[in-house]
């Protein structure tokens, strides 16, 4: 499935709500905390135990995010500064959606249970630190756009499986684990690739780290 292409349409789909905001004064601020708080509360959704209508208010939420852009640039109003909230609006949107699927699966027995929050866990991991090894290769000077499973698909993939329930949701769940895992494996060799190790020719003297710095 080409994601790029699918952006691509729904964005032409969602034009007349795009010019919509416009005509009503929106920011594009607002809108993308419009849509934080739209997925925030579909993860309150999913931890009461409703994962299909869950989903559903998730997209909705997930829709305000390519709203957002195409306002700014309507308004001529795009930024550095509203890119950088809108990239962590969308990690902050991820996480309430985990959070909730961890409070709905905390609630059952220990038997069904066990394994779920074993792959919650583990697909948070892979997603944190497949956004943290992006990030530390452009600090470092280089650029990281590969992957197995980026945020689109593996928001698509996961929504999926709330929509078609619980026991297909844990195997979805359990592919996530390891797809995103995988991706963080994937981003580390391809960055420690193109990065001079002991020995070789250093193209770009080191910059000292001042106190406070992320020594990670």
């Amino acid at each position: 499935m080409n994601f790029n292409q699918f952006k691509q349409d729904f964005r032409k789909g969602v034009r007349p709500i795009v010019l919509t905001c416009d005509r009503l004064g929106l920011s594009p601020l607002s809108i993308s905390i419009l849509g934080l708080a739209i997925t925030a509360f579909s993860g309150l959704i999913i931890a009461r135990g409703s994962l299909f209508w869950g989903a559903l208010v998730f997209l909705v939420g997930s829709g305000f995010d390519m709203l957002d852009g195409d306002l700014a640039r309507l308004q001529g109003t795009v930024s550095k500064r509203g890119a950088f909230l809108d990239s962590c609006f969308d990690r902050l949107g991820e996480a309430f959606l985990f959070a909730g699927l961890t409070w709905y699966f905390a609630g059952k027995p220990e038997s069904v249970a066990k394994l779920p929050l074993v792959f919650i866990t583990a697909t948070v991991v892979g997603s944190l630190t497949t956004s943290y090894v992006r990030a530390r290769a452009e600090g470092v000077g280089e650029t990281c756009f590969v992957g197995f499973l980026h945020r689109t698909e593996r928001v698509i993939i996961l929504t999926l499986g709330l929509l078609l329930g619980q026991w297909v949701l844990v195997p979805v769940l359990a592919f996530l684990a390891i797809a995103t895992l995988g991706t963080t494996v994937q981003r580390l060799v391809h960055v420690a690739a193109k990065l001079p190790g002991p020995g070789d020719p250093q193209t770009e003297t080191p910059t000292p780290k001042t106190n406070g710095e992320d020594s990670a």
